[in-house]
């Protein structure tokens, strides 16, 4: 896939030719590094892998990399490299997943929820029942009760059951479908 042929890709396509081009162990590596903050993703040219394998033509629009703390956008990157870990994926990567649930912004914590979910990663139960009781987010909320219901366990439903009660009814709906499918899964009222 060449340059041109990223901006219009999906991230699941993209993630596929970045597998084959780069290496399935190096991507997934290097995904997690991005989303754990040990490698700022900022310029093209260095040894790291083309930015653009995670953001395609997003990568050109934020303009200059030096600017992007400024302008607030620097949180692009790690939620890109989740998105990337959706399609491309190894076990050992999972710790940095963990760590981006409770990443500053809203929009990376989420997308390391859903990843949580797909790939049912137990270790993220903890924070994400954190998340449901304390995330500002609705949307962020939302995607960590879909991960409860995958990876939770009856000691996580306290916060299931709280946001039962939430003011914003789409988290009070996911809530009670949370619920159920937990109780399903566990085969136990909760």
């Amino acid at each position: 896939m060449s340059a041109g042929e990223w901006a219009n890709a999906s991230p699941k396509v993209r993630a596929e030719a970045a597998r084959v081009e780069l290496g399935e162990g190096r991507l997934v590596w290097w995904c997690a590094h991005v989303l754990s903050g040990e490698v700022t993703v900022t310029e093209t040219g260095n040894n790291d892998p083309d930015p653009r394998w995670l953001a395609a033509s997003a990568w050109s629009s934020w303009g200059p990399a030096e600017s992007w703390p400024s302008r607030g956008i620097d949180y692009w990157p790690r939620v890109w490299a989740a998105r990337t870990l959706l399609y491309v994926w190894h076990d050992d990567v999972s710790r940095a997943v963990v760590k981006g649930l409770a990443d500053s912004h809203w929009r990376v914590r989420e997308m390391c929820a859903k990843v949580v979910a797909l790939h049912e990663i137990g270790e993220g139960a903890e924070e994400c029942a954190r998340i449901v009781f304390t995330d500002a987010k609705p949307r962020v909320r939302i995607a960590a009760l879909r991960a409860l219901a995958v990876v939770g366990e009856s000691e996580h439903s306290d916060s299931v059951i709280a946001a039962e009660s939430a003011s914003c009814d789409s988290v009070a709906g996911q809530a009670r479908e949370t619920l159920r499918v937990m109780g399903e899964r566990l085969d136990r009222d909760l």
